[in-house]
């Protein structure tokens, strides 16, 4: 079997690969910080988990290079460097059962630790871990835990999305992208709904024991499947690459030089400024959401947590669906222009509904699907034009950088949840940022990409 010859085999692999990085995800950006919001920690102080669950996959452009320069041509382009990173995943979670019991997760909580790995928690900013201590926070530990988990699954996300590039035709990229997102959406469901029930129930350290054995089935998946036919399974085992003209290793410069080629142009270079803007609003929501639902509608973090994990997930399916189908014949520009309408207006509306919140009629519930809805929508969309702009030899590195930008752009807007502004304040706030790059999005000429690409081509082909 290889993904290269089999649509629908490369088509359940990527999803596959989407929902692993779904689960740890949701639980964290949703469930984990409900419960600490509900512990008696303040949105402020949640941003420490929120950022940094986000912050590997800001710099996650890092590895694109690596990816591209690095290759063990006879096993696949992408395929090794996928299993090493979800053999990181696997290993940070399940050292979290060897190093320190997690108990109640309130202010109080703490983690006991050897001396010397207390000093790894000291670069945390605002970490205050003491010389010689044996202890930390729980909600330092935490941090730190998943920020490691976050860096190899910010690597998986890089080998996936060069993987999706290299095999996908593109007469199905926007479709299968909507698969894609789809799949990472339940994967988010699993992590927010079935994680804050298996806190509850069977505490943290369990659950997170189940997410790394999740992680392990899907590597044991990726190692029984090629990327082309004819390569080697294991390093062990008999085949060769693909192709002769494959080169293992590949100057780091000549891929950067490469991206810089990429982003002379209008379109490609616009193309980083809506990928950080349009995730600004999102990074809002984040802390801001679960910080509204449990300490002004008084909601329990297991009842945020289902919340996020039906509904909201709900609404990500359809939109991530609708995106993927509506952007292959209505364009995708287009189609990122209204999600991106539709996530500003409905945080914009929410916030200035604030002298209702209080009110027993009332009902916040909608704002959560409908927001991730539109934002899913106008993610696949975007994904798709990515894709579709991404045009030298560097096309992977320069998809990976858009997706590293927005991720940047999220975790901008987890640090505006700092600031001491009244909560409707900030929920205005997040819909207008998300206003600013929906004009961007008209401005930019996908096709002259294309044709750029074309004569590239060309030119190398006749060279």
């Amino acid at each position: 079997m290889n993904l290269k010859e089999n649509r629908l085999l490369r088509t359940v692999m990527l999803c596959l690969l989407y929902f692993a990085q779904g689960f740890p995800w949701g639980f964290v950006i949703y469930a984990l910080i409900a419960v600490f919001i509900e512990g008696g920690f303040s949105r402020a102080e949640t941003v420490l988990i929120s950022g940094f669950a986000v912050l590997p996959w800001t710099f996650k452009f890092l590895w694109a290079p690596m990816i591209d320069s690095v290759r063990w041509p006879s096993m696949g382009l992408r395929r090794p460097w996928i299993a090493i990173a979800q053999l990181g995943m696997a290993i940070t979670l399940l050292a979290t059962d060897r190093i320190g019991t997690i108990g109640a997760l309130d202010q109080e909580a703490t983690v006991e630790l050897s001396p010397w790995l207390v000093q790894f928690f000291h670069w945390i900013p605002d970490s205050d871990v003491a010389e010689g201590a044996t202890s930390i926070s729980a909600i330092l530990f935490v941090g730190g835990i998943f920020f490691l988990h976050n860096c190899f699954a910010s690597l998986q996300d890089v080998a996936t999305d060069a993987l999706a590039v290299d095999i996908l035709d593109e007469s199905e990229r926007g479709r299968v992208n909507g698969f894609m997102w789809g799949s990472k959406i339940v994967g988010i469901s699993v992590g927010t709904y079935g994680g804050a029930v298996m806190v509850e129930n069977y505490g943290m350290n369990a659950t997170i024991q189940a997410q790394a054995a999740m992680v392990l089935v899907i590597l044991a998946a990726v190692l029984m499947v090629r990327e082309r036919a004819g390569e080697k399974r294991f390093p062990w085992s008999k085949g060769e690459a693909a192709s002769k003209q494959i080169a293992a290793l590949r100057s780091p410069l000549i891929v950067l030089q490469e991206l810089f080629r990429a982003l002379a142009l209008w379109t490609t270079a616009i193309g980083v400024l809506v990928a950080i803007l349009t995730s600004v609003c999102q990074g809002v929501f984040i802390n801001l959401a679960a910080d509204t639902f449990v300490k002004v509608f008084d909601w329990s973090a297991t009842e945020y947590s289902k919340v996020q994990g039906s509904y909201g997930v709900g609404g990500e399916v359809i939109g991530a669906l609708a995106g993927g189908f509506f952007c292959d014949r209505f364009g995708r520009r287009k189609m990122a222009f209204i999600g991106g309408l539709i996530a500003s207006g409905s945080l914009i509306v929410f916030g200035l509904l604030h002298p209702y919140w209080l009110d027993e009629s009332f009902s916040p519930l909608w704002v959560i699907p409908l927001f991730k809805g539109a934002i899913a929508f106008q993610t696949v969309s975007l994904f798709s034009l990515y894709m579709k702009i991404s045009w030298t030899t560097a096309a992977a590195t320069q998809f990976t950088l858009y997706m590293a930008m927005s991720n940047f752009g999220t975790f901008l807007g987890t640090q505006l949840n700092k600031m001491e502004w009244e909560r409707w304040h900030l929920f205005v706030l997040g819909g207008s940022s998300a206003l600013i790059p929906i004009v961007l999005i008209m401005m930019m000429r996908p096709e002259r990409v294309v044709a750029r690409r074309l004569e590239d081509e060309k030119r190398r082909g006749t060279g």
